[in-house]
């Protein structure tokens, strides 16, 4: 594939990104894309001859900027140009709430649920999700009391700091939260790591299936 055929193909997705944001799945259309991203018509059918295969396109531009966002985030902690993993996740987190990340966190979750009902749709997000927790265990590693590592809690809590940044990014794609910045996301992830913890000592066990 030319360097030109690849750039054509990122800009049709992120047009089928930016109308599953504003229309949902339902507004996607061949038809929708050409004019969404300003080529002629049947361009997009061209390079994405069915309907899924778009969804497919769409589904890997999102993960692609996804996972560029991931490897930003080590890059940066492990460049000691961030104090912490966890600080990071904050500050990328609260992105979500404008453009383009907040179309994108839009169109994620659109896609997620159509990945949802088709599995082979659905694999590419696995890989996604497996990247997100070993962020998550990387954060909660980095944070630990010095002279500790317990494997077992670190699962733990990157489950529930993953699972609350899950709901967070849902709340920030669709207005529902009046949290400001990333210092205070930031507080709110302690907390939940340090309540995990508190859990873990007092009962011993893993709550994780």
């Amino acid at each position: 594939m030319t360097p030109k055929s690849e750039q054509r193909r990122r800009e049709l997705c992120d047009a089928a990104i930016e109308l599953l944001a504003a229309d949902g799945a339902r507004g996607l259309t061949h038809l929708r894309v050409d004019r969404r991203a300003g080529f002629a018509d049947g361009t997009t059918s061209f390079y994405y001859q069915t309907r899924a295969a778009l969804l497919r396109g769409a589904m890997d531009r999102v993960i692609e900027l996804d996972v560029a966002d991931f490897t930003a985030a080590l890059d940066a902690t492990g460049n000691g140009e961030v104090d912490s993993l966890l600080s990071t996740l904050a500050t990328q987190a609260m992105r979500t709430a404008v453009e383009p990340e907040r179309s994108r966190a839009q169109a994620r979750f659109e896609l997620m649920m159509i990945a949802s009902r088709d599995r082979q749709l659905g694999k590419g997000f696995d890989g996604l999700m497996d990247r997100f927790v070993a962020l998550g265990e990387a954060a909660v590693a980095q944070v630990q009391p010095a002279g500790t590592s317990d494997p077992e809690l670190i699962k733990e809590q990157a489950f529930a700091v993953v699972t609350f940044l899950g709901g967070f990014l849902f709340r920030l794609a669709y207005g529902l939260t009046d949290l400001d910045s990333a210092k205070s996301l930031e507080k709110y992830l302690h907390s939940v790591i340090a309540g995990v913890a508190a859990d873990h000592q007092v009962t011993g066990n893993s709550s994780i299936p």
